[in-house]
Protein backbone atom coordinates (compact mmCIF):
# COMPACT_ATOMS: atom_id res chain seq x y z
CA UNK A 1 0.00 0.00 0.00
CA UNK A 2 3.14 2.69 0.58
CA UNK A 3 4.50 1.46 -2.30
CA UNK A 4 1.88 2.83 -3.78
CA UNK A 5 1.21 6.83 -5.08
CA UNK A 6 -2.52 6.84 -4.91
CA UNK A 7 -1.93 4.34 -1.75
CA UNK A 8 0.29 7.74 0.41
CA UNK A 9 -2.49 9.97 -1.28
CA UNK A 10 -5.00 8.26 0.13
CA UNK A 11 -3.31 7.55 3.82
CA UNK A 12 -2.15 11.35 3.87
CA UNK A 13 -6.08 12.50 3.15
CA UNK A 14 -6.92 9.41 5.86
CA UNK A 15 -4.73 11.08 8.37
CA UNK A 16 -5.75 14.52 7.93
CA UNK A 17 -9.83 13.39 8.30
CA UNK A 18 -8.81 11.58 11.47
CA UNK A 19 -7.01 14.90 12.63
CA UNK A 20 -9.98 17.06 11.47
CA UNK A 21 -12.31 14.27 13.60
CA UNK A 22 -11.09 14.40 16.75
CA UNK A 23 -10.42 17.76 16.66
CA UNK A 24 -14.27 18.17 16.73
CA UNK A 25 -14.47 14.86 19.32
CA UNK A 26 -11.71 16.91 21.55
CA UNK A 27 -13.76 20.34 21.24
CA UNK A 28 -17.34 18.56 22.19
CA UNK A 29 -15.94 16.20 24.68
CA UNK A 30 -13.06 18.72 26.37
CA UNK A 31 -15.23 21.60 26.10
CA UNK A 32 -18.70 22.14 24.98
CA UNK A 33 -19.91 19.28 27.15
CA UNK A 34 -18.50 20.27 30.36
CA UNK A 35 -20.44 23.82 29.77
CA UNK A 36 -23.38 22.17 29.94
CA UNK A 37 -22.55 19.68 32.66
CA UNK A 38 -21.47 22.18 34.87
CA UNK A 39 -24.29 24.03 34.80
CA UNK A 40 -25.92 20.99 36.31
CA UNK A 41 -24.90 21.29 39.90
CA UNK A 42 -24.97 24.06 42.13
CA UNK A 43 -21.78 24.45 44.06
CA UNK A 44 -22.27 27.72 45.57
CA UNK A 45 -22.98 27.36 49.64
CA UNK A 46 -24.40 31.14 49.90
CA UNK A 47 -27.32 31.05 47.36
CA UNK A 48 -28.66 34.58 46.88
CA UNK A 49 -32.27 33.51 47.66
CA UNK A 50 -31.15 32.04 51.16
CA UNK A 51 -31.53 36.09 52.03
CA UNK A 52 -35.23 36.52 51.34
CA UNK A 53 -36.34 34.30 54.21
CA UNK A 54 -34.63 37.16 56.75
CA UNK A 55 -36.37 39.63 54.95
CA UNK A 56 -39.16 38.36 55.17
CA UNK A 57 -38.94 37.33 59.20
CA UNK A 58 -37.56 41.32 59.60
CA UNK A 59 -39.86 43.21 57.61
CA UNK A 60 -42.92 41.30 56.71
CA UNK A 61 -43.92 40.70 52.97
CA UNK A 62 -44.72 44.07 51.85
CA UNK A 63 -40.86 44.77 52.08
CA UNK A 64 -39.69 41.29 50.33
CA UNK A 65 -42.27 42.26 47.75
CA UNK A 66 -40.17 45.07 47.07
CA UNK A 67 -37.10 43.84 47.29
CA UNK A 68 -38.73 40.55 44.79
CA UNK A 69 -40.06 43.87 42.27
CA UNK A 70 -36.64 45.43 41.85
CA UNK A 71 -34.57 41.98 41.44
CA UNK A 72 -37.67 40.61 38.10
CA UNK A 73 -36.87 44.33 36.95
CA UNK A 74 -33.32 43.75 37.35
CA UNK A 75 -32.90 39.94 36.24
CA UNK A 76 -35.94 39.17 34.14
CA UNK A 77 -36.46 36.02 36.54
CA UNK A 78 -40.04 36.23 37.70
CA UNK A 79 -41.29 35.02 41.66
CA UNK A 80 -44.59 34.41 43.25
CA UNK A 81 -45.23 33.91 47.04
CA UNK A 82 -48.31 31.66 48.04
CA UNK A 83 -50.52 32.62 50.76
CA UNK A 84 -52.50 29.78 51.81
CA UNK A 85 -53.12 28.09 48.61
CA UNK A 86 -53.54 31.96 46.91
CA UNK A 87 -50.90 33.84 44.73
CA UNK A 88 -50.67 37.09 46.97
CA UNK A 89 -47.39 38.53 45.17
CA UNK A 90 -45.71 38.21 41.99
CA UNK A 91 -46.46 36.45 38.91
CA UNK A 92 -45.41 33.15 37.89
CA UNK A 93 -46.60 31.23 34.62
CA UNK A 94 -45.49 28.09 36.15
CA UNK A 95 -47.10 28.66 39.28
CA UNK A 96 -50.64 29.39 37.72
CA UNK A 97 -50.43 26.34 35.26
CA UNK A 98 -49.88 24.11 38.40
CA UNK A 99 -51.39 25.57 41.59
CA UNK A 100 -53.93 23.53 41.67
CA UNK A 101 -51.60 20.36 41.75
CA UNK A 102 -49.67 22.14 44.62
CA UNK A 103 -52.45 22.75 46.97
CA UNK A 104 -53.22 18.68 46.28
CA UNK A 105 -49.72 17.80 47.76
CA UNK A 106 -50.07 20.48 50.31
CA UNK A 107 -52.81 18.85 51.84
CA UNK A 108 -51.70 15.76 51.27
CA UNK A 109 -48.13 16.62 53.28
CA UNK A 110 -50.64 18.02 56.15
CA UNK A 111 -53.30 15.49 56.51
CA UNK A 112 -49.62 13.23 56.76
CA UNK A 113 -48.32 15.67 59.45
CA UNK A 114 -45.14 16.25 57.19
CA UNK A 115 -43.57 19.42 59.22
CA UNK A 116 -41.23 21.81 56.94
CA UNK A 117 -39.19 23.97 59.21
CA UNK A 118 -38.92 28.07 57.71
CA UNK A 119 -36.55 28.78 55.13
CA UNK A 120 -35.90 25.08 53.90
CA UNK A 121 -35.16 25.41 50.65
CA UNK A 122 -36.32 22.93 47.49
CA UNK A 123 -35.45 22.96 43.79
CA UNK A 124 -38.28 21.53 41.88
CA UNK A 125 -37.00 21.69 38.39
CA UNK A 126 -33.87 22.54 36.77
CA UNK A 127 -33.50 23.87 33.05
CA UNK A 128 -29.59 23.14 32.27
CA UNK A 129 -29.77 24.82 28.99
CA UNK A 130 -31.47 27.95 29.36
CA UNK A 131 -29.53 28.02 32.57
CA UNK A 132 -32.66 28.17 35.19
CA UNK A 133 -33.83 26.68 38.14
CA UNK A 134 -37.06 27.00 40.02
CA UNK A 135 -37.13 26.99 43.73
CA UNK A 136 -39.41 27.27 46.52
CA UNK A 137 -38.55 28.50 50.10
CA UNK A 138 -40.88 27.93 53.04
CA UNK A 139 -41.33 31.89 54.53
CA UNK A 140 -43.80 30.51 57.36
CA UNK A 141 -46.58 28.49 57.96
CA UNK A 142 -48.61 30.62 55.64
CA UNK A 143 -46.63 31.94 52.83
CA UNK A 144 -44.26 29.83 50.67
CA UNK A 145 -41.83 31.84 47.73
CA UNK A 146 -42.10 30.27 44.28
CA UNK A 147 -38.59 31.63 42.58
CA UNK A 148 -36.38 31.85 39.59
CA UNK A 149 -33.10 31.83 39.72
CA UNK A 150 -29.93 31.33 37.67
CA UNK A 151 -28.17 28.12 38.55
CA UNK A 152 -24.10 28.72 39.60
CA UNK A 153 -20.93 27.36 38.39
CA UNK A 154 -17.42 27.23 39.67
CA UNK A 155 -16.56 29.53 36.96
CA UNK A 156 -18.18 31.23 34.44
CA UNK A 157 -18.34 28.69 31.77
CA UNK A 158 -20.04 28.75 28.60
CA UNK A 159 -23.76 28.35 29.33
CA UNK A 160 -23.42 30.10 32.39
CA UNK A 161 -25.53 33.07 32.97
CA UNK A 162 -26.02 35.82 35.40
CA UNK A 163 -28.44 38.05 33.61
CA UNK A 164 -30.95 36.91 30.93
CA UNK A 165 -28.67 38.85 28.17
CA UNK A 166 -25.96 36.54 28.99
CA UNK A 167 -28.01 33.84 28.19
CA UNK A 168 -28.52 34.86 25.15
CA UNK A 169 -25.18 36.04 24.03
CA UNK A 170 -23.63 32.81 25.09
CA UNK A 171 -26.23 30.80 23.15
CA UNK A 172 -24.86 33.32 19.88
CA UNK A 173 -21.40 32.48 20.67
CA UNK A 174 -21.95 28.46 20.70
CA UNK A 175 -23.61 28.85 17.29
CA UNK A 176 -20.70 31.12 16.39
CA UNK A 177 -18.34 28.53 17.57
CA UNK A 178 -19.23 25.76 15.83
CA UNK A 179 -19.80 27.50 12.81
CA UNK A 180 -15.89 28.66 12.95
CA UNK A 181 -14.97 24.84 13.37
CA UNK A 182 -17.37 24.03 10.75
CA UNK A 183 -15.41 26.37 8.36
CA UNK A 184 -12.14 24.75 9.52
CA UNK A 185 -13.14 21.10 8.60
CA UNK A 186 -13.84 22.11 5.41
CA UNK A 187 -11.26 24.45 4.83
CA UNK A 188 -8.49 21.29 5.65
CA UNK A 189 -10.66 19.62 3.69
CA UNK A 190 -10.49 21.84 0.77
CA UNK A 191 -6.36 21.76 1.31
CA UNK A 192 -6.28 17.59 1.44
CA UNK A 193 -8.20 17.51 -2.18
CA UNK A 194 -6.32 20.27 -4.03
CA UNK A 195 -2.77 18.82 -2.79
CA UNK A 196 -4.02 15.37 -3.95
CA UNK A 197 -5.42 16.83 -7.20
CA UNK A 198 -2.07 18.47 -7.45
CA UNK A 199 0.48 15.74 -6.83
CA UNK A 200 -1.36 13.78 -9.26
CA UNK A 201 -1.59 16.61 -12.03
CA UNK A 202 2.26 17.34 -11.44
CA UNK A 203 3.13 13.45 -11.82
CA UNK A 204 0.43 13.35 -15.51
CA UNK A 205 1.76 16.79 -17.08
CA UNK A 206 5.30 15.46 -16.95
CA UNK A 207 4.38 12.24 -18.74
CA UNK A 208 2.17 14.92 -21.11
CA UNK A 209 5.16 17.20 -21.79
CA UNK A 210 7.53 14.33 -22.09
CA UNK A 211 5.00 12.96 -25.19
CA UNK A 212 4.44 16.01 -26.39
CA UNK A 213 7.90 17.07 -27.01
CA UNK A 214 8.46 13.63 -28.59
CA UNK A 215 5.75 14.11 -31.19
CA UNK A 216 6.61 17.80 -31.85
CA UNK A 217 10.11 17.21 -32.49
CA UNK A 218 9.58 13.31 -33.47
CA UNK A 219 12.39 12.64 -30.79
CA UNK A 220 12.39 9.32 -29.80
CA UNK A 221 15.43 9.80 -27.55
CA UNK A 222 13.85 11.30 -24.98
CA UNK A 223 12.49 10.05 -21.68
CA UNK A 224 9.89 10.45 -19.22
CA UNK A 225 11.57 11.43 -15.73
CA UNK A 226 10.79 9.85 -12.33
CA UNK A 227 11.25 9.46 -9.28
CA UNK A 228 12.74 5.37 -9.33
CA UNK A 229 10.39 5.05 -6.86
CA UNK A 230 7.62 1.86 -6.50
CA UNK A 231 4.29 3.54 -7.01
CA UNK A 232 1.97 3.58 -9.71
CA UNK A 233 3.69 6.31 -11.85
CA UNK A 234 6.82 5.76 -11.70
CA UNK A 235 5.69 2.38 -12.45
CA UNK A 236 4.08 3.64 -16.05
CA UNK A 237 7.24 5.78 -16.35
CA UNK A 238 9.83 3.01 -16.69
CA UNK A 239 7.49 1.02 -19.00
CA UNK A 240 6.76 3.62 -21.10
CA UNK A 241 10.19 3.99 -21.59
CA UNK A 242 10.98 0.60 -22.28
CA UNK A 243 8.21 1.01 -24.96
CA UNK A 244 9.94 4.50 -26.57
CA UNK A 245 13.24 2.24 -26.14
CA UNK A 246 12.00 -0.46 -28.03
CA UNK A 247 10.43 1.73 -30.93
CA UNK A 248 13.30 3.96 -30.69
CA UNK A 249 15.29 0.68 -31.93
CA UNK A 250 12.32 -0.78 -34.48
CA UNK A 251 12.44 3.00 -36.29
CA UNK A 252 16.10 2.95 -36.36
CA UNK A 253 16.06 -0.74 -37.98
CA UNK A 254 13.76 0.37 -40.47
CA UNK A 255 15.91 3.72 -41.82
CA UNK A 256 18.76 2.09 -41.47
CA UNK A 257 17.36 -1.01 -43.67
CA UNK A 258 16.22 2.07 -45.94
CA UNK A 259 19.40 3.71 -45.78
CA UNK A 260 21.72 0.79 -46.59
CA UNK A 261 19.31 -0.15 -49.55
CA UNK A 262 19.89 3.13 -50.78
CA UNK A 263 23.22 3.20 -49.97
CA UNK A 264 24.01 -0.24 -51.45
CA UNK A 265 21.81 0.48 -54.42
CA UNK A 266 23.14 3.81 -55.72
CA UNK A 267 26.74 2.54 -57.43
CA UNK A 268 25.34 -0.21 -59.33
CA UNK A 269 22.20 2.25 -60.60
CA UNK A 270 25.06 5.02 -61.16
CA UNK A 271 27.61 2.48 -63.30
CA UNK A 272 24.03 1.70 -65.10
CA UNK A 273 23.40 5.24 -65.82
CA UNK A 274 26.93 5.68 -67.09
CA UNK A 275 26.57 2.92 -69.25
CA UNK A 276 23.38 4.05 -70.47
CA UNK A 277 25.30 7.01 -71.70
CA UNK A 278 27.14 5.62 -73.93
CA UNK A 279 24.53 3.84 -75.70
CA UNK A 280 21.89 7.07 -76.20
CA UNK A 281 23.42 7.43 -79.61
CA UNK A 282 23.43 3.87 -81.01
CA UNK A 283 20.36 2.31 -79.22
CA UNK A 284 17.11 5.40 -79.01
CA UNK A 285 15.25 3.76 -75.61
CA UNK A 286 18.65 4.30 -73.98
CA UNK A 287 17.46 7.83 -73.31
CA UNK A 288 14.57 7.03 -71.28
CA UNK A 289 15.66 4.40 -69.32
CA UNK A 290 18.38 7.06 -68.35
CA UNK A 291 15.71 9.12 -67.24
CA UNK A 292 14.40 6.36 -65.20
CA UNK A 293 17.16 5.55 -63.95
CA UNK A 294 18.31 9.10 -63.00
CA UNK A 295 14.67 9.22 -60.97
CA UNK A 296 15.64 6.51 -59.17
CA UNK A 297 19.09 7.81 -58.08
CA UNK A 298 17.46 10.99 -57.49
CA UNK A 299 15.14 9.47 -54.93
CA UNK A 300 17.87 7.24 -53.28
CA UNK A 301 19.80 10.51 -52.47
CA UNK A 302 17.23 12.34 -51.26
CA UNK A 303 16.45 9.37 -49.16
CA UNK A 304 19.80 9.40 -47.65
CA UNK A 305 19.76 13.25 -47.39
CA UNK A 306 16.43 12.71 -45.15
CA UNK A 307 18.27 10.23 -43.02
CA UNK A 308 21.54 12.47 -42.33
CA UNK A 309 19.48 15.41 -41.50
CA UNK A 310 16.91 13.51 -38.93
CA UNK A 311 20.21 11.78 -36.94
CA UNK A 312 21.44 14.72 -36.82
CA UNK A 313 24.83 13.73 -39.00
CA UNK A 314 24.05 16.25 -41.67
CA UNK A 315 26.71 19.03 -41.93
CA UNK A 316 25.06 22.46 -41.66
CA UNK A 317 26.49 25.46 -41.94
CA UNK A 318 24.41 28.52 -40.68
CA UNK A 319 24.82 31.76 -41.72
CA UNK A 320 23.19 35.08 -42.28
CA UNK A 321 20.93 34.59 -45.07
CA UNK A 322 19.78 37.30 -47.33
CA UNK A 323 16.01 36.21 -47.95
CA UNK A 324 15.25 38.71 -50.94
CA UNK A 325 18.08 37.01 -52.88
CA UNK A 326 17.00 33.60 -51.96
CA UNK A 327 13.74 33.98 -52.45
CA UNK A 328 14.26 35.39 -55.86
CA UNK A 329 16.54 32.60 -57.06
CA UNK A 330 14.12 29.80 -56.44
CA UNK A 331 10.88 32.01 -58.42
CA UNK A 332 13.95 32.52 -61.37
CA UNK A 333 14.16 29.06 -61.12
CA UNK A 334 10.53 27.41 -61.61
CA UNK A 335 9.06 30.33 -63.17
CA UNK A 336 9.50 29.11 -66.62
CA UNK A 337 7.45 25.98 -65.00
CA UNK A 338 4.86 28.27 -63.76
CA UNK A 339 4.31 29.88 -66.93
CA UNK A 340 3.52 26.89 -68.46
CA UNK A 341 0.37 26.65 -66.36
CA UNK A 342 -0.17 30.60 -66.59
CA UNK A 343 0.51 30.57 -62.85
CA UNK A 344 1.77 34.28 -61.32
CA UNK A 345 4.68 33.54 -58.39
CA UNK A 346 4.92 36.54 -55.99
CA UNK A 347 6.92 37.30 -52.77
CA UNK A 348 6.01 39.33 -49.67
CA UNK A 349 8.95 39.75 -47.28
CA UNK A 350 7.96 41.40 -43.97
CA UNK A 351 11.83 40.58 -42.54
CA UNK A 352 14.77 40.17 -45.00
CA UNK A 353 17.38 37.87 -43.03
CA UNK A 354 17.47 34.83 -41.03
CA UNK A 355 20.00 32.49 -39.80
CA UNK A 356 19.65 29.17 -41.77
CA UNK A 357 22.00 26.86 -44.09
CA UNK A 358 21.23 28.64 -47.53
CA UNK A 359 21.83 25.64 -49.43
CA UNK A 360 19.38 23.93 -47.48
CA UNK A 361 16.88 26.66 -47.35
CA UNK A 362 16.85 26.72 -51.29
CA UNK A 363 16.04 23.46 -51.61
CA UNK A 364 13.11 23.42 -48.44
CA UNK A 365 11.40 27.10 -50.46
CA UNK A 366 12.03 25.11 -54.05
CA UNK A 367 10.23 22.08 -52.34
CA UNK A 368 7.44 23.81 -51.39
CA UNK A 369 7.22 26.20 -54.56
CA UNK A 370 7.65 23.18 -57.13
CA UNK A 371 4.61 21.48 -55.04
CA UNK A 372 2.35 24.93 -55.18
CA UNK A 373 2.65 25.18 -58.90
CA UNK A 374 2.11 21.09 -59.43
CA UNK A 375 -1.15 21.30 -57.22
CA UNK A 376 -2.66 24.78 -57.80
CA UNK A 377 -5.08 25.42 -60.74
CA UNK A 378 -4.30 27.16 -63.71
CA UNK A 379 -4.24 30.87 -64.25
CA UNK A 380 -3.73 31.24 -60.35
CA UNK A 381 -1.40 33.21 -57.80
CA UNK A 382 1.75 31.65 -55.89
CA UNK A 383 3.36 33.94 -52.97
CA UNK A 384 6.64 33.13 -50.95
CA UNK A 385 5.50 35.41 -47.94
CA UNK A 386 8.24 36.08 -45.09
CA UNK A 387 7.38 37.25 -41.31
CA UNK A 388 9.24 37.57 -38.06
CA UNK A 389 7.25 37.44 -34.43
CA UNK A 390 8.59 36.48 -31.11
CA UNK A 391 12.01 36.07 -32.61
CA UNK A 392 10.75 33.28 -35.17
CA UNK A 393 10.82 33.73 -38.45
CA UNK A 394 8.55 31.94 -40.78
CA UNK A 395 8.67 31.21 -44.45
CA UNK A 396 5.20 30.48 -46.68
CA UNK A 397 4.34 29.48 -49.85
CA UNK A 398 0.84 30.05 -50.51
CA UNK A 399 -1.49 28.86 -53.49
CA UNK A 400 -4.83 29.01 -54.57
CA UNK A 401 -5.37 25.13 -54.68
CA UNK A 402 -7.75 22.80 -53.09
CA UNK A 403 -5.44 22.31 -50.35
CA UNK A 404 -4.65 18.60 -48.51
CA UNK A 405 -7.48 17.21 -46.48
CA UNK A 406 -7.35 18.06 -42.72
CA UNK A 407 -7.12 14.18 -41.77
CA UNK A 408 -4.25 13.73 -43.98
CA UNK A 409 -2.41 17.04 -43.14
CA UNK A 410 0.06 14.77 -40.92
CA UNK A 411 0.31 12.05 -42.91
CA UNK A 412 1.86 13.43 -46.12
CA UNK A 413 4.86 14.11 -44.13
CA UNK A 414 6.05 10.93 -44.04
CA UNK A 415 8.04 9.17 -46.46
CA UNK A 416 7.02 7.89 -49.91
CA UNK A 417 3.61 8.62 -48.81
CA UNK A 418 1.10 10.23 -51.82
CA UNK A 419 -2.34 10.97 -51.70
CA UNK A 420 -4.91 8.82 -54.34
CA UNK A 421 -5.21 11.50 -56.52
CA UNK A 422 -1.34 12.51 -56.85
CA UNK A 423 -0.28 9.13 -57.36
CA UNK A 424 -0.17 9.91 -61.31
CA UNK A 425 1.76 13.01 -61.05
CA UNK A 426 5.43 12.74 -61.31
CA UNK A 427 7.42 12.96 -58.06
CA UNK A 428 7.96 10.34 -55.00
CA UNK A 429 6.51 11.40 -52.13
CA UNK A 430 9.66 12.65 -50.25
CA UNK A 431 9.40 16.27 -51.01
CA UNK A 432 7.13 17.57 -47.56
CA UNK A 433 9.60 14.95 -45.74
CA UNK A 434 12.69 16.50 -46.77
CA UNK A 435 11.50 20.21 -46.26
CA UNK A 436 10.01 18.76 -42.66
CA UNK A 437 13.28 17.32 -42.21
CA UNK A 438 15.28 20.65 -43.02
CA UNK A 439 13.18 22.37 -40.79
CA UNK A 440 13.95 20.42 -37.77
CA UNK A 441 17.15 20.43 -38.66
CA UNK A 442 17.38 23.77 -38.39
CA UNK A 443 14.85 23.61 -34.53
CA UNK A 444 12.14 24.32 -36.57
CA UNK A 445 9.18 22.92 -37.38
CA UNK A 446 6.36 22.76 -40.96
CA UNK A 447 3.21 23.42 -41.03
CA UNK A 448 0.48 22.62 -43.15
CA UNK A 449 -2.69 25.20 -43.20
CA UNK A 450 -5.56 24.71 -45.67
CA UNK A 451 -7.19 28.13 -46.18
CA UNK A 452 -10.31 29.79 -47.42
CA UNK A 453 -10.02 29.17 -51.14
CA UNK A 454 -6.07 28.22 -50.84
CA UNK A 455 -3.21 26.22 -48.82
CA UNK A 456 -0.52 27.65 -47.16
CA UNK A 457 2.78 25.64 -46.30
CA UNK A 458 5.04 27.01 -43.38
CA UNK A 459 8.57 26.66 -42.43
CA UNK A 460 8.97 28.17 -38.87
CA UNK A 461 12.47 28.51 -37.79
CA UNK A 462 14.38 30.13 -34.66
Amino acid sequence: MLNSFIGRLLLIYGITLTLVLVAAYTFYDEWLEPQVTQLETIVSSECEICAFTSQFQAQGLPALTVLLDARTVKSGLNYAVLSNGIVSAGDLPWLNKNIAQIKRKAAAENEKGVNKKNGEIHTLWRDVHAGIALSTIRLDRDHTLYIEEYLKVKSRSLLSADNQQVVGDNIREITTQLVLYGLVLLFLGFIATIFIAWKIYQKLENINQTADHIIKHQDLGQRISHSGGKNEFDHLARNLNKMLSKIEVKVEDIKQISNNIAHDLRTPLTSLHNQLEQLKLEVPVAVSLTKQVDTIIDTFDSLLRISHLESGNAYITKQAVDLNAVVADVIDLFRPLAEEKEQRLTMELATTSVEADINLLFQALGNLLENAIKYAPKNSNISILAAEQYGKVTLSVQDEGDGIPNDKLEEVIQRFVRLDETRNSPGNGLGLSMVNAIAAAHQGSMQLKNLPGGFKASICME
